[in-house]
This record gives C-alpha cells, structure tokens and sequence, in this order.
C-alpha cells in the first residue's frame, strides 16, 4: 500500500497543479475587453480620432500564458514600435517579437479601416 500511495500522490499533484487562469471566453476577467476596459476604451478612442485612425487596430494575444493588447498598424508611411499592454494598460519591458505571441486577434478595428486581414 505504501509504494502506491507516493505515484498515486505525484499524480494528483500534478493534475491539479497545471490549471489555466483565464477562461478561455473572457480576456482579463471580462467578457469584452474592448468596452469592458477601461484603458483600452481610451485607445480606441484615441485611435479613432486621429487623422490615420483608419490605418490603425486593436489586437489581443497570449504571452507566456498572460493576455496581452497591442495597436497593430498597415500605413505603409507610418513608422510605429509595438507597444504590449497588461490587462491593467501597464506597457510591457520585455522584447517581445510575433513569435512569443499566442491566441492573436484582431478585437477592434475602425468601420473605415484601410487595413485587409
């Protein structure tokens, strides 16, 4: 009975150790982010009013296991960085490239957008 009771442990350990945060139909605890958040309303806002604001969206992702919002571009003039947010609108340190990226979609983009996906 004692040399179960230690596998049989291990493998209750890890079953429950492993559990993902976030629900994977709510992005920051909330159903929709875009009107939800808001920090994130205030980019789109941002976004809309200004004069290339048809060239400019809003995408969510996962970086290592965390959401993550960016402004996506398609101005071919326009010379932007990527800037990564937390669910709290902190900008993220890390170097971060397309690749660590998880899960991305596009969750805004304007009715005029010159952009094509």
């Amino acid at each position: 009975m004692k040399k179960a009771f230690y596998p049989i442990l291990f493998c209750l350990v890890l079953s429950f150790g492993c559990k993902d945060n976030e629900d994977p139909a709510t992005a920051c605890g909330v159903s929709d982010p875009m009107n939800d958040l808001p920090w994130l309303v205030e980019m789109k806002e941002s976004l809309s009013q200004g004069g290339m604001g048809d060239s400019f969206y809003i995408l969510q992702a996962k970086y290592k296991g965390k959401r993550v919002f960016y402004k996506g571009s398609c101005c071919p003039q326009c010379s932007t960085m990527l800037v990564f947010y937390d669910c709290d609108g902190n900008g993220i340190n890390d170097d971060i490239s397309y690749d660590d990226l998880d899960d991305q979609k596009v969750i805004w983009r304007p009715e005029n957008s010159q952009c094509s996906f």
